[in-house]
């Protein structure tokens, strides 16, 4: 008879399963299998027991039902004095409070208070309907219930890790946050799970949070990410920025009402470019008025980001970049909805050329159609000369661009994914990948394994045919994906399939 896994080698097994499907459900099954199995997932499924909300076979009720459970199971960890304050106020409470197997509070290691607070609604809501509280007691349950678990919760915590506070704008959340600070402003001993928080996110528009950051600021000086959504600049925050040791990934983005204050860039010259933005080596920008002549003051930029930057119009706007000197970016990803950028590609083909050769991500897309007149010849010039170790390019390209691709090809040797944004030369004509694609069957690729072909053109299938049979030899499958808008012409799917069969392709499609 083979030798039973011990406990450690299960939770190892449960933490793989648990960060490779993204679905803490998978693992209650686990939890039946016997005691040892038990033992080993239950630290891992109260770990984020939110979770849930990503499995998909649960319908709203049985959602709302395990809801309920988990703070049932919380307040079946609460001490007796905190379940006899309750019972005072409403005597049915002390039905639910069996005595509890697993001290699931001290397994948690990742809040968002978002849905601790609906979890607590829909407690409340279900209690009512099962006569457990009244409708009169209603509003101070509700109250009491949050602050006695929230203070369960950092007091048993052994090690929390990342703290969700965004979205708590309408009035039951804001009872959480209000609750949380007071929470973190009484509570002198037993908060060291906050030692070990690594992410933290908030928004900044709620009245309450330089309450938090005051109280954060002595007890959590390791955060790695911090994710702001709504800057609303305040000297509690800066205190907290700064005593953070290891921070390295910042988020910007405007909050859950799509506002942004305006006083952002009349404090980042003082404060927040400091010495903790020398540090950062991995910045998100979303959906908000950032200057990107601030970007300099961020020198060890490994990662940049900047989505939904649909905020600068003119020339003058977008030429800080060309100025930037990140020498340590390896990945630049850029997403708008404007077409001026791509008036501008120059700005950008200089803004490579200042990267030092590091690059190994660019992602340059817009979700609008019908791009044309544009020269992308320059751009994708200083790409293939300044970027020797690049291996993903997402991007324009233009229809006629073949020696551009080509040089890109013969200068980019690793490459191994490539997703065009096609670009014609007229209004009129809809452009064809068929030049292109000719080029890429002309040119030795093997390392190329992901092709993909957006925008408004067309996709013949003798040409698909001969850069297929050119590959017969390199011995590396490829990915081969079109856009929505791409009108294939002939049996495209057909020779895909075919080739499929033989070999030289791995998957293929339609992909979005």
């Amino acid at each position: 008879m083979a030798p039973e896994l011990n406990e450690d080698c299960l939770s190892h097994i449960f933490n793989y399963l648990r960060t490779t499907v993204d679905d803490i459900a998978i693992l209650y099954p686990c939890a039946l299998v016997n005691r040892t199995w038990c033992k080993a997932s239950m630290p891992i499924l109260w770990s984020d027991p939110w979770a849930i909300r990503n499995y998909p076979c649960l319908d709203p009720s049985d959602l709302e039902r395990r809801r309920e459970l988990i703070i049932n199971a919380y307040i079946s960890n609460l001490p007796q004095n905190s379940k006899e304050s309750l019972s005072k106020i409403q005597r049915n409470i002390k039905a639910t409070q069996k005595t509890s197997a697993f001290d699931y509070a001290s397994f948690l290691k990742h809040l968002n208070l978002k849905f601790f607070g609906y979890s607590i609604k829909v407690w409340i809501n279900r209690s009512i309907k099962n006569g457990i509280i009244n409708q009169d007691s209603q509003q101070i349950i509700h109250y009491l219930i949050i602050e006695h678990v929230t203070k369960l919760l950092l007091t048993r915590s052994t090690s929390l890790r990342s703290l969700d506070l965004r979205y708590c704008d309408d009035v039951e959340m804001r009872d959480c946050l209000e609750i949380l600070a007071s929470v973190l402003e009484t509570t002198n001993d037993g908060l060291d799970c906050l030692i070990y928080l690594k992410d933290f996110k908030y928004s900044g528009s709620n009245q309450v949070m330089p309450r938090i950051f005051a109280s954060l600021t002595s007890k959590c000086q390791n955060i790695r990410h911090l994710g702001i959504y709504g800057f609303r600049p305040t000297e509690n925050f800066f205190n907290f920025i700064d005593v953070q040791k290891n921070l390295n990934d910042t988020t910007i983005s405007c909050d859950s009402t799509g506002r942004f204050d305006s006083s952002f860039s009349e404090w980042t010259t003082n404060e927040f470019v400091s010495e903790n933005s020398k540090s950062i080596i991995r910045l998100s920008v979303e959906n908000i008025c950032f200057p990107l002549d601030f970007l300099v003051n961020f020198a060890n930029l490994e990662e940049l980001y900047l989505r939904s930057f649909d905020h600068i119009f003119s020339r003058e706007g977008w030429e800080p970049l060309a100025r930037l000197p990140l020498k340590r970016l390896k990945t630049f990803y850029f997403q708008t909805q404007l077409h001026q950028p791509f008036e501008f590609l120059d700005i950008f083909a200089k803004f490579v050329s200042n990267t030092a050769g590091e690059l190994r991500h660019i992602t340059f897309i817009t979700g609008l159609l019908n791009l044309v007149h544009l020269d992308t010849r320059q751009f994708i010039t200083s790409i293939s000369t300044n970027c020797p170790n690049l291996e993903v390019y997402e991007g324009p390209l233009m229809e006629n661009d073949t020696e551009q691709l080509a040089l890109l090809l013969e200068k980019c040797t690793k490459l191994r994914a490539l997703h065009i944004y096609l670009i014609g030369k007229s209004e009129d004509d809809r452009p064809t990948f068929d030049f292109l694609l000719s080029q890429l069957s002309s040119s030795l690729t093997p390392n190329l394994e992901f092709l993909k072909i957006s925008g408004e053109c067309l996709l013949y299938e003798e040409t698909v045919n001969s850069f297929f049979n050119l590959r017969r030899n390199f011995g590396k499958k490829i990915h081969f994906h079109w856009g929505e808008f791409v009108e294939c012409v002939g049996n495209v799917k057909d020779v895909c399939k075919i080739y499929q069969e033989l070999g030289v392709v791995k998957k293929f499609g339609l992909s979005r």
